[in-house]
This record gives C-alpha cells, structure tokens and sequence, in this order.
C-alpha cells in the first residue's frame, strides 16, 4: 500500500470513529499517532477500498461509515484484511530537514560537524565564506579542505534521524577552486557503515548540484556526508536539503518475462557427484570451484589442461552443457607471479587479491579463457568482491583498465558473449560501485553485478536492491540488467545468535521464495544461489541431501516457487498493511496472484476482480477456495 495513502486512511478512520460515536477524543488522537497498532492497521483497509464515495465532498459522515459498512461486510465481520485490487504508483516528496548555511558561525555551519578518523588523524580547513562567486544563494557558504587524510580519512557531515525502510532524497550544490572529487552519500553510523546512496562527481569552479536518493536500511542514526577525495581542493556547499520520498516502492521495475537467467546456482562439489540440482535453473555459475585465474596459470603460460585445474574447468563446462545450461565464469584471482604485490595476504593465495604488475599478462589469461570456451560460455564476471580486501586490494583505476581489456577480449572471441560487472557486497558495495562508475566502468560491462544475501527477513531485498539501483541512475546505466551473481539465506548476526540459531520450518520453506519474488518484482534479472551442496541447516540454506541427489523440503519449495516465476510478466505488486505482499503476474493466456504474509495466520478477503477460484501451495497442493478468503503466512501461495 502507498504510504501517503495509508497515513490518510489512518487519520481518516479517526474522523469516521468521531462519526459512528467510538471513542474519546484522547482515544482518537491516540489512534492516529499510533500507526501501528492493531486499531489504526485495520481501519485503513475498507476505507481505501471504498474511496470513490468517501472522496465525495458533499458526503456526510453516515454516508460515509454506511459505505464502510457496505464495503466488504463479511470480510469485516470475519476479521478479514480486504485486499485492494491493484497497487499504487504515485510519489510525494516531502523536505523534512536542510541547510541554507546563513547565520553567524565561525567554523562549521549548525547541525555540520567534520568527522575525522584513523592514526594518525586527518588534517583539514573549515570556515564561513561570504565571498562573492563562492556563495550559491544568501549571503554565505561553507568551506572545507582536506589536507590529508593522516591514516584514515575525514567527512563534513550532518548528522540526521534517518527512519528505517523510509526512502530519502538529499541534494547539495557543490564548488571547488580547481578540479576536486566529490561524493555525497547517506550512512549508517554504525557496523556495516554502509551507503544507503552515494554519487561521486567531479566538480569544478562553477557550482553543480549533486542529487542522491536511497532507502535506509539502518536502525541507528545516521549522517548526510560529503567526502573531498582530492586532498588539498577547497571545497564549498551551500543549500543542502534531506526529503523523505513516499511511493510505492513495491511497483515492478520491468514487466518483461521473467528470464531463464533469473534461476541460478552454484555447484560446488562437482567430482563428488554429477548430479544436476532438480531447482529448475537455468545458469551455474563457478566461484570456490579451483577454477580461478591463480589455479589455472599456475606460471607464466603454463596451463595445464589434461589434469588438474585446467581440467576441473573442463568439466564444468561439460557438465553443464550437457544438462542444457548456461555458465556464468567469475575471471581473477590474480597468481602469484603476476600480482604487482607477491607479499599480499589474499584470501585465495599470496599476491592474489591484487591487480596484475603487467596488464599484458591479464589479457593473455582472459583471451585464452573466452577463445577456449568462445560459444560454450556465454557470461563472465569481471571479479568477486572487489570491496572486500580479502579479495581486491588494487587500485580502481586498475580495476577500470581490466574491465576494458576483458571486455576487448571476450567480445573478440564471441560478440554474443556478455560481460558482467565485480559482484559487490552490501557492506561496502555501493561506494565502490559508484567509484567504478565515475571512472567510466560502466562502458566497459554489459550487466551490473552484486551479491545480496538475506536473513529471515527477505523483504527488505527490496530496499538495498532500489539502492543499487539508484546509483546506477546516478552514472546512466540505469537500462543495463542487474544481476544478483550470488546469495542466500543465512543468518544475520545483527539480531541473532548464529552459533545456536534454527530457522523455523515455515521459515526454511518460504524464505528463498519471499527472496525471489522481491528480486523479481525488483528487476533483477540473475540470481545464484549459493551453493547447492551447502551442508549448512540451522540458516535454512541445504537444498540437497548428503547423497546429493534428494531435494531438502527447502529445495522443494523453491523449486515450485521457480515454475510459478518462470516465463511469467509481472503486472503489478504491492504491499498491504505492512505485512502482506502480493504479485499480479501473467503467462499466456493466464493470469495468477502470489501472496503472503509476515504475520502468520493472517486472513484476507480476495477482490472479485483477481476472478481467482483455487489456491495452490509451495508444496504443490491446490484446493479451493471458498467465501472468498484465504489464510496468509510466511509461505507464499498462488491464487488462480
């Protein structure tokens, strides 16, 4: 449900209470403030349901509570939540903080502060400005300068209450006295410190107006940052504003077909089996399967195809072609005698987690790989987390200049053949992301990689994956498909005592679906799960038996939430009340709704428009339905 309309139902339904005689007017006020309580949930339903005679001006108040009454009597009368027929689309903007810099002050304007860290600390200049050009609008500005940035770094920040799930815009105009870069973001001030929206720009001496938009994700407070990443550039902002953006955030990003690349998975113990997972993917993609460039060129052109490594690779592509597939093939990690630091403690061997001292040797190792496999692999992932040191501590102009050679040489060997960016990771994704393509990354990649894993909350997929989606918009690559190259469910340590946690079996059932659904309906268009053999219970993440070849109850479901998706157009999804999700879809000729709900047991009354007569399970049961309401909970259902 849009929100704005759901703030309107609510302090609405007060109003029709003081018409029906319910209630003190501290019980009201009560009711209006307290949105989430059973009372103020319930009302707004059959108000927004039967708006055409409550919007009238000239209706009275018992025309009104009469309309209500009217409007879907049994399903009140039986405790029902009425769903509403279709979901909203519009947008309200609405300035809820800023900063024009005018008054007295010395250093930094009120409500700023600068936030330095490391050891040793950074150094940096702030001050008042009334300098004629260096003041946008009024009569001052503010100035700030990095000097260095010591061990760590330095922001000038905002501090703000960002509210959790709330989408925010925030725009600042920006100046230097040369050519400085620039980055604007929302953070968490807490762990992860992640970006709930960044954009880099490089500014000059005329003033240019950056624009961020993200949803935070956060429960702690938050700041609005500007960070100068050119040390020693006098930087100026003037007119900041934060605005609270209220749509429905549910609304699909494309209504195409779900592709067959939607539904992926990693194998990872292939040798030890040759069983093909019974999910219904279409795509394998190879990560932690000794496949990488630091197995495969062990020295300078050595490879070794009729054993080891190079003949592990041989395989997978054999076997995956011969179940029909398709194979998404990660390229890097960097060998040790290529890596510009040998020394470099990389997470898959020394010196791997850099770029490579001569990009000659890069693309010798990409070339041999899209010219072997030219027309039997179709995708290639630029790199794994990247963001992660673990993984890549090289520069990003390195990475930039790797992307281009790669794209170069794929394209060379197969002009079909696509080219995905660095799988990123929420915690430092969306910064790095937005640095890559600052440096134009993004001309080089056909596709936009990330990694979003989920705890037992799926639904909040939605939020981190419009994130990346806004910085996407930022750089103009907003049409190129986003790619989720890998995830699942796990547990999150943040709310949970991982070493002792278990997934309920409604949870373990449902959540890999509810993940999916929030994917689709969020455009992505790859998902890998990760991985199939995973032995792992308590989280929820085993799809197969320890023989390999009996599917979990998870994988079971999963798999059935697969064929509903597959080939399948979205129409319309939406949320209701806060807590049931629902997805109009087509195939041919048919048209179906998948619901759930994050309250258990919640019942629904189903409009008369959906046409819908049966309902079937996750476990592949269908029954009719009957008084036109079903019982909702965490496992989705499909209504036809």
């Amino acid at each position: 449900m849009n929100s704005s309309v759901y703030r309107w139902a609510v302090s609405f339904s007060v109003v029709l209470l003081a018409a029906c005689g319910g209630g003190s007017g501290t019980e009201q006020s009560e009711v209006a403030a307290g949105q989430d309580s059973v009372a103020a949930a319930e009302q707004p339903v059959a108000i927004e349901a039967a708006a055409p005679l409550l919007l009238q001006p000239n209706t009275t108040p018992v025309e009104r509570a009469q309309a209500v009454a009217s409007y879907g009597a049994a399903a009140s009368l039986s405790g029902a939540l009425a769903l509403p027929a279709a979901g909203g689309a519009s947008v309200t903007v609405t300035p809820v903080a800023g900063s024009d810099f005018e008054g007295s002050w010395s250093k930094t304007a009120p409500g700023w502060k600068m936030n330095i860290w490391g050891s040793p600390a950074g150094t940096f200049e702030t001050e008042r400005e009334t300098r004629s050009g260096y003041v946008y609008a009024g009569a001052t500005s503010q100035r700030f300068r990095m000097l260095s940035s010591g061990g760590g770094g330095g922001h000038l920040t905002f501090p703000f209450a960002f509210k959790k799930g709330r989408a925010y815009r925030a725009s600042a105009y920006v100046r230097s006295d040369g050519n400085a870069s620039v980055e604007l973001l929302i953070r968490r001030d807490a762990h992860p410190w992640d970006a709930a929206a960044a954009k880099t720009v490089q500014v000059g001496t005329s003033w240019q107006k950056i624009e961020i938009q993200g949803t935070y994700v956060g429960d702690v407070l938050g700041t609005l940052r500007v960070n100068s990443k050119t040390a020693g550039a006098n930087v100026w902002i003037d007119n900041m504003s934060i605005a609270e953006v209220d749509y429905n955030e549910m609304a699909p990003v494309s209504k195409a077909a779900a592709p067959d690349t939607l539904f992926g998975v990693h194998v990872n113990k292939l040798g030890e089996h040759s069983n093909w997972p019974t999910l219904g993917q279409g795509i394998v993609r190879l990560w932690n399967t000794g496949t990488t460039w630091a197995d495969l060129e062990r020295a300078n052109n050595v490879w070794d195809w009729s054993g080891g490594h190079g003949l592990r690779l041989d395989m997978y592509v054999d076997y995956v072609r011969r179940n029909g597939g398709q194979m998404l093939y990660t390229l890097g990690q960097t060998p040790t005698w290529a890596s510009a630091n040998p020394s470099s403690v990389g997470q898959y061997g020394m010196g791997a987690n850099m770029h490579p001292a001569n990009m000659d040797d890069w693309r010798d190792y990409v070339r041999t790989i899209a010219r072997r496999y030219a027309g039997k692999i179709k995708y290639y992932e630029l790199w794994n987390e990247p963001d992660f040191s673990g993984t890549y501590k090289g520069t990003m102009e390195k990475m930039v200049e790797m992307a281009r050679i790669a794209h170069q040489e794929i394209k060379a060997a197969d002009a079909t053949a696509v080219l995905v960016s660095p799988g990123l990771t929420l915690g430092q994704g969306y910064p790095w992301l937005d640095r890559f393509l600052e440096l134009g990354g993004g001309q080089w990649v056909d596709h936009i990689g990330f990694h979003f894993y989920y705890n037992n909350k799926p639904e909040l997929l939605g939020s981190q994956i419009q994130n990346v989606r806004e910085v996407m918009r930022n750089h103009g690559v907003e049409n190129k498909p986003l790619w989720n190259t890998e995830g699942a469910f796990i547990c999150d340590p943040s709310f949970q005592q991982c070493s002792t946690w278990e997934a309920t079996a409604a949870e373990k059932n449902s959540v890999n679906a509810r993940a999916l659904m929030m994917m689709w309906g969020k455009g992505i268009s790859n998902f890998n799960y990760y991985y199939w053999e995973r032995s792992k219970e308590g989280a929820g993440s085993r799809m197969v038996e320890a023989d390999y070849r009996t599917p979990t109850a998870a994988a079971t479901s999963y798999a059935e939430a697969i064929r509903w998706v597959k080939g399948a157009s979205l129409v319309d999804s939406y949320q209701v009340n806060h807590n049931v999700y629902v997805f109009r879809a087509t195939r041919g000729g048919e048209s179906f709704v998948i619901a759930w709900a994050t309250t258990p047991n919640t019942v629904v009354s189903l409009p008369a428009e959906w046409g819908v007569s049966k309902v079937r399970t996750l476990a592949g049961q269908e029954s009719g339905i009957s008084a036109a309401t079903v019982t909702l909970g965490l496992e989705p259902v499909l209504l036809k």
